[in-house]
């Protein structure tokens, strides 16, 4: 089963996936500035046509 994991900012979206080390990639919407947690094993294309991201732009960042 694949977790999903929205926070209002970026910032919490990296702290959330650094305290509960959970890895993954966050994708963070230009327009509102909300940023998802998607899954490691997901791969950027699939995110990007995801319905969470599908039609927004932003940006993705994967774990360092």
């Amino acid at each position: 089963m694949q977790s999903f994991h929205t926070f209002p900012t970026l910032q919490e979206a990296r702290d959330y996936r650094y305290k509960h080390g959970t890895g993954g990639w966050i994708f963070e919407d230009d327009r509102t500035k909300e940023a998802t947690i998607f899954p490691p094993e997901m791969s950027p294309s699939a995110i990007m046509l995801h319905p969470f991201t599908a039609g927004k732009t932003g940006a993705l960042i994967g774990a360092a």
